[in-house]
């Protein structure tokens, strides 16, 4: 995603975080090979972000909330390092989504060497069953203290929140 939003919008300073050593420098190495300057990798933990407070105008988390072990401090944590009036978007799969909408998802995404049943167990008990309801995760961001929290609709078996500080 970082690199993303660094190609797309090259003027913003990008910084991202991961608790994954093997990820960061996948990264950086991504950042190399496409000759990207406007953004940087580093490791971090959503539940003790390392940066000053308001130290940021935006934040973006997908796909990754499931995996903090108190949502609500990593929540905070974010609300932390962001500067007032500015927005965090929180992008997740959807604990509540239909069999229909896991099968689809997983029909899409099945690599040719997987067996189908045994992506869908996978998903709708490790992903999925893993993860939050849209409800619960809206319920996290008011714990934190965000002063504007709400749901968007996107495509597909994920949840949207968006929180202004």
């Amino acid at each position: 995603m970082s690199l993303l939003l660094a190609r797309t919008l090259p003027s913003p300073a990008i910084t991202g975080i991961d608790y994954s050593p093997g990820q960061v420098r996948a990264a950086q190495e991504m950042k190399k090979k496409a000759g990207l300057d406007n953004c940087r990798f580093q490791l971090g933990n959503a539940m003790d972000i390392p940066f000053a407070a308001e130290s940021f105008d935006l934040v973006i988390s997908v796909n990754s909330i499931k995996h903090w072990p108190d949502p609500v401090r990593g929540l905070t944590e974010i609300r932390r390092v962001l500067r007032p009036r500015s927005r965090a978007f929180i992008a997740e799969v959807d604990r509540n989504t239909s069999p229909a909408g896991l099968r689809e998802f997983a029909d899409k995404y099945c690599a040719w060497y997987v067996w189908p049943p045994v992506m869908h167990w996978c998903l709708r008990n490790v992903v999925f069953g893993n993860s939050y309801t849209a409800g619960e995760a809206t319920n996290f961001a008011c714990r934190a203290g965000f002063s504007a929290v709400s749901l968007q609709e996107v495509p597909g078996p994920f949840f949207l929140i968006v929180l202004t500080k």
